[in-house]
């Protein structure tokens, strides 16, 4: 391999980053040997045990093994363990941001309605099955669902809508922005559990499934937008009817998220 440019030094967090940008820069495939590491650490101005907890990081995800005495390997090219990695992260930003409802709501819209769209495009007839299974499951726990149905039944709802809409989200193929809808289901878990199941929530949100997974069926991607617009928009304004009758509820500005 040829030698190796001097750059800026990376600040600590940010070395591995600089490591995986230099994966993918230099080309490496799986099995190529990356530079030693004190050529790495002289191209990031690093020291030498800055440069080795940064690569065990990275063996840590997948991405390269470590042989003593060889070197570092390239393991991986399609970077899909950083997805996983991204879920824990993604959590503890959203908890530290002190998102209000009304942006965890925004941000679950847009991104369902967007990979709804996409799965509407891509699919095939036999990439339905996960999300018709999750559909007989949603419509199984919402029998049972009224304004006095148990927390048990509520969260047996949750679970199995939630796998409906992910099942969608993961048709679509960009199993980034699933991980962010599933962060986001879960900070929202506590509000949908919480909200009250009138005849008429109940009525309106079994059909919005089943038109949801026709139009996914038909193929129609224009219909699928609609109606997961629709959808995620009734949830959302069922969500903050609820939050707003909550006696708790300020008036003045929206309810930021429980701190954990």
């Amino acid at each position: 391999m040829s030698s190796l440019p001097l750059i800026a030094p990376p600040p600590p967090q940010s070395l591995v980053r600089a490591l995986i940008r230099c994966i993918q820069a230099e080309g490496l495939a799986v099995g190529d040997r990356l530079p030693p590491i004190r050529a790495l650490a002289e191209r990031f101005a690093v020291t030498g045990s800055t440069v080795r907890d940064a690569l065990i990081q990275l063996q840590t995800m997948g991405l390269i093994k470590i042989l003593p005495r060889s070197g570092a390997f390239v393991q991986s090219v399609n970077f899909a363990s950083l997805v996983g990695a991204l879920t824990d992260t993604m959590d503890n930003a959203l908890i530290q941001a002190d998102a209000s409802l009304f942006h965890l709501l925004d941000a679950r819209q847009l991104i369902e309605v967007e990979c709804a769209t996409t799965a509407a495009r891509r699919r095939r007839l036999e990439d339905l099955l996960p999300i018709r299974e999750a559909l007989a499951a949603t419509l199984a726990a919402a029998e049972s669902l009224d304004e006095n149905a148990s927390t048990e039944a509520r969260l047996a709802h949750y679970d199995a809508d939630m796998r409906f809409h992910l099942a969608i989200a993961e048709l679509a193929g960009n199993p980034v922005l699933t991980t962010m809808l599933r962060s986001l289901l879960g900070l929202l878990k506590p509000h949908l559990v919480q909200t009250p199941w009138s005849p008429r929530r109940k009525e309106l949100t079994v059909n919005a499934h089943l038109e949801l997974f026709d139009a996914l069926h038909s193929g129609d991607v224009e219909k699928v937008r609609q109606r997961m617009s629709e959808h995620t928009g009734m949830a959302r304004d069922s969500l903050l009817k609820n939050m707003w009758s909550s006696p708790s509820a300020s008036s003045d500005s929206p309810s930021p998220l429980p701190r954990s």
